[in-house]
């Protein structure tokens, strides 16, 4: 019998058009399993090996997936993804729509996999696998790379990674589906502290040559405490046009700010509600949750705060509660008909508004404090200094906007003003020009830079996605159980058998050339590879028989 070289010749010779089936393979095996046994790998493992399902890694690769929306690759990788849906706001972004349905897919799975199909099922469980391994198997910088062709290929169509080559400061160009075409879109992963930064005369430079905006979308990794392991991460969302280009480059300064909500209250049946309560002993008051200013300081950095501050005191020589004016200013406190309350006795029994801070639940009974984000004018923030000269140059810029705007000329014309190429226009001064003309010491010229802060406060946050190891694994195993058990079988046996074929093939002793020989127990390795590689694959024909027949009895 010939040996393993001559054996794998044969196949070959035979022709790439002869498509091997699983008997061929089999005979293929017990053939070779005849001959001296050289050493096998060992199986280091890896996470994706303990889900109860093991899919292919079908990757978004940089050329044949990212830029190339006709190859064959990326219509394979689309064909896996194609059944993740949109949700939200139809008058929302396309990527908006996109990764809400993700994320409130993922959010509840065992719920929302009761009602989906298996191709659904299919590509929810693909888009895991992947992104899971983009972001945990490869450092920050090749992770966002690999995000680029991934999101771009989500889209389909003629969505692509834009080439360094095209000096496109869009990452991706997206197909909105029934929708506008050739969208830019800027794409990060970050720390929960990183900023957004880019350069400054780049993107000017893009909306002188006519863009209409830049859409931003961030993704935030979060670490656990201890093994600083990625446990989740959140997608925010911004678009940068012409019209509101001041609030995010360069801008002044701004602050958290309280978002209040209108709650109508008697104390006498209200106070199990979590923003009231009665207060006994020596100093009997009924108190109220108020938001008062956490820091005083301008700029991101002002944060706002809750404390519960006294509504009304109890007076015990009249016996009766007295409203504090200062705090019914605060909270608005008003009768039920609207008529404003500043001071006089408080009545329990009376139906009042106030204006308290906005809460959202949370798990296990908790509540996050919703926080509003404003400007502070007259302010200015070092991007301010450094990329327009100052809070006074910058109302200057933005005073020449305008009166571009209502003279009817296209934002083009302002922004080439900024950049100091159109000598028709009268701009404010060449403060900052230098910088933004290059001569930073930054590549590119002055960067700007957007602050966690600023992007949450004024962006849109689009979900959360939890990606623990726990996370992923139960959520495979409640798709699994969800999928007939013939195509799980499928996909597991077709996982198997891609192992111990390479077990038994990739070996490197045994052979004449090798001088190392074989022990007892290599020996054994490989014959139970090979041995398994046969069930693998018998296995994997009877589940591929059964359920294709299955599926095609049903349509």
């Amino acid at each position: 019998m010939s040996d393993l070289t001559e054996i794998l010749r044969e196949e070959y010779e035979k022709g790439i058009a002869e498509i091997m089936d699983p008997h061929a393979l089999m005979e293929m095996i017990e053939a070779v399993m005849s001959h001296p046994a050289p050493k096998t790998l060992k199986e280091q493992g890896a996470k994706t090996r303990e889900r109860a399902l093991r899919l292919p890694n079908i990757m978004a690769t940089e050329i044949t997936v990212g830029q190339k929306p006709s190859s064959e690759d990326r219509q394979q990788f689309q064909l896996w993804m194609s059944n993740i849906g949109m949700s939200g706001d139809a008058s929302s972004s396309a990527v908006n729509q996109k990764l809400t349905a993700l994320t409130d897919f993922f959010d509840n799975p065992k719920e929302n996999l009761q009602g989906t199909t298996i191709p659904e099922t299919l590509s929810y469980l693909m888009f895991l696998n992947q992104f899971v391994y983009m972001l945990k198997e490869f450092n920050a910088s090749v992770a966002g790379f690999l995000w680029e062709p991934f999101l771009a290929a989500l889209f389909g169509g003629k969505s692509r990674q834009v080439p360094t080559s095209e000096g496109d400061i869009a990452d991706i160009r997206i197909d909105e589906p029934g929708g506008d075409r050739n969208r830019p879109i800027s794409l990060k992963i970050l720390n929960e502290v990183g900023l957004v930064k880019g350069s400054f005369v780049d993107l000017v430079k893009h909306f002188a040559h006519g863009g209409t905006e830049m859409r931003y979308v961030i993704v935030v990794k979060h670490q656990t405490k201890k093994e600083k392991a990625v446990s989740a991460v959140t997608f925010y969302e911004f678009n940068i046009a012409a019209d509101n280009f001041f609030e995010w480059i360069g801008n002044v300064a701004y602050t958290q700010t309280v978002i209040s909500k209108d709650k109508a209250f008697k104390v006498s049946r209200d106070l199990k509600e979590k923003w009231l309560k009665k207060v006994s002993g020596t100093s009997a008051r009924i108190e109220i949750e108020h938001a008062l200013p956490g820091a005083t300081a301008k700029g991101p950095t002002g944060k706002v705060s809750t404390k519960f501050v006294p509504l009304a005191y109890l007076n015990k020589e009249e016996g009766a509660y007295i409203i504090n004016p200062e705090v019914a200013e605060a909270v608005n406190l008003r009768l039920g008909d609207g008529t404003p309350v500043r001071e006089g006795v408080f009545d329990e029994n009376t139906n009042y508004i106030a204006a308290v801070a906005e809460f959202k639940a949370g798990g296990a009974g908790g509540r996050t404090m919703q926080k509003g984000y404003e400007a502070i004018p007259g302010s200015e923030t070092k991007d301010t200094v450094r990329l327009w000269g100052g809070k006074d140059e910058l109302a200057a810029w933005s005073d020449l906007a305008t009166r571009l705007q209502d003279a009817g000329q296209p934002p083009a014309v302002f922004f080439k003003a900024v950049l100091g190429i159109d000598p028709g226009v009268p701009w404010p001064g060449q403060a900052a020009l230098g910088a933004r003309r290059g001569a930073g010491a930054e590549a590119g010229g002055t960067q700007f830079h957007i602050s966690p802060a600023h992007y949450k406060g004024l962006g849109g946050k689009l979900g959360t996605l939890r990606i623990t190891t726990q996370a992923v694994e139960k959520f495979f195993a409640e798709a699994a159980a969800t999928l007939n058990e013939e195509l799980v079988t499928m996909f597991n046996k077709l996982a198997d058998l891609n192992d111990n074929i390479g077990r038994f093939f990739l070996a490197n002793c045994g052979q004449e050339q090798v001088v190392e020989k074989c022990t007892d127990k290599d020996a054994a390795n490989r014959t139970e590879a090979g041995q398994n590689a046969i069930n693998d694959s018998k296995e994997l024909e009877a589940a591929v028989v059964k359920s294709v027949s299955g599926m095609q009895e049903n349509t």
